[in-house]
C-alpha cells in the first residue's frame, strides 16, 4: 500500500477495490474501520483491567512510595537522557548549520510533471516555495498552484 496509515484508514472500498479485488478490499477496509480500532481498544481496556486487580490485590506495603521510586527514578532518568539528546541535536544541527540545498535549474532542464490528486485529498498534496537561502517561504495546495499556473 502506497498511503501512509492514517489515510489508508479513511478509504472507500471502491478506493480499496482500485488495488486488488472486491473482496481483498472488503477485508481491508474492514482491518482498518473495525478490528484494528478494536485491537487497541481491548487492549488498552485488557490493561486497565489488569493493573486495578493488581493494585485492589496489592498489600499495604507494596503501595507504599518506597515500592514505587525505582520504577519512577528509571522513567525520569529515561525521559531525562531523551530530552537532553533532542537539545543535543538541536544544537548540534545549528551549529553545522547543515542546509540541503536544491541544485539550480533552468526553467528549460525542469522537469515537467503532473500530480494525480486523489479525491478528496487536495490538501495533504502541497507545494513549498523557498527563499535564497534555502528555506521555506510559503506552502500551497497543488491545486492552487494548478490554478495559479493556467
Amino acid at each position: 500500500m502506497e498511503f501512509p496509515i492514517i489515510d489508508v484508514s479513511k478509504q472507500s472500498v471502491s478506493q480499496f477495490a482500485t488495488e486488488g479485488s472486491k473482496a481483498k478490499a472488503m477485508r481491508s477496509v474492514a482491518w482498518y474501520r473495525v478490528v484494528r480500532p478494536t485491537l487497541v481498544l481491548g487492549t488498552w481496556l485488557l490493561a486497565a483491567l489488569y493493573i486495578r486487580w493488581c493494585l485492589a490485590n496489592a498489600s499495604e506495603e507494596e503501595l507504599s512510595l518506597n515500592a514505587f521510586m525505582p520504577g519512577i527514578m528509571g522513567i525520569g532518568i529515561v525521559a531525562l537522557a531523551m530530552i537532553l539528546w533532542t537539545f543535543g541535536r538541536q544544537m548540534d544541527a545549528m551549529s553545522t548549520n547543515r542546509v540541503r540545498r536544491m541544485p539550480q535549474t533552468s526553467e528549460a532542464q525542469a522537469p515537467q510533471t503532473t500530480h494525480e490528486i486523489p479525491e478528496g485529498d487536495a490538501g495533504r498534496c502541497l507545494v513549498a516555495y523557498h527563499d535564497a537561502d534555502g528555506m521555506i517561504s510559503h506552502v500551497m495546495s497543488v491545486r492552487e498552484f494548478e490554478r495559479e499556473a493556467a
